[in-house]
């Protein structure tokens, strides 16, 4: 389990009370993430946009699989044509092309 300092804490009804105060805190990284507890328990994490992006990227670039996954009887010159097309393709999806 992630840890989390005693301020980045807070009740869903503190959160709905103090929620324009909370997201100025994130936005300005006064707070990093924030943990809410409903009954007691952590029901769910509020993150700042860029790095919910950052780690839905982490996890998509992990668990990419070979084009030869996909296709298995291309060879491996076909394979790397294929991946090196779908690099270029990722770079304009990614604002780096």
């Amino acid at each position: 389990m992630m840890a989390f300092e005693k301020k980045e804490i807070v009740s869903a009804t503190q959160l709905v009370r103090q929620f324009s105060n909370f997201l100025t805190e994130l936005t300005n990284r006064k707070l990093n993430k924030i943990a809410i507890i409903r009954n007691n328990e952590m029901q769910a994490v509020v993150l700042p946009i860029d790095e919910y992006e950052n780690l839905v990227l982490r996890a998509s670039l992990s668990n990419q699989k070979s084009i030869k996954d996909f296709f298995g009887s291309i060879d491996k010159d076909e394979a790397n044509q294929m991946e090196a097309a779908l690099s270029e393709c990722r770079k304009v999806d990614e604002n780096e092309w």
